[in-house]
């Protein structure tokens, strides 16, 4: 059996297929974006990505219109597991200077 990182894809990338969005790279993204350090943003996207997961899982839709819908759909079969189904948003531009943030993005 071959030992592979927890971060490595479930499914072996081809040349057609986008790189995956990891947590690490995100953070990263965010902190350039809002002028904030990691550690901030990554304890604010846990917080939030864990209230988006409480939610699903009791049955409720995410709506967040800078990202889109997260719908939950339940099969009609007694076995069917919940398919979690995302609608992305058609225009997701978001202004950090909007929110008063400060930093590189607020500059522009």
């Amino acid at each position: 059996m071959i030992d592979t990182p927890d971060d490595a894809p479930d499914t072996p990338e081809t040349d057609d297929t986008p790189p995956m969005l990891r947590k690490r790279e995100l953070v990263e993204r965010v902190a350039e974006l809002t002028g904030r350090n990691k550690a901030e943003v990554r304890a604010t996207l846990d917080t939030a990505f864990a209230e988006m997961r409480t939610a699903l899982l009791d049955g409720r839709d995410v709506q967040y219109p800078a990202l889109g819908r997260i719908r939950i759909k339940t099969p009609n079969r007694p076995d069917a597991q919940k398919i979690y189904r995302l609608m992305p948003a058609k225009s997701a531009a978001v202004d950090p200077t909007e929110n008063g943030l400060e930093g590189p993005a607020a500059a522009e």
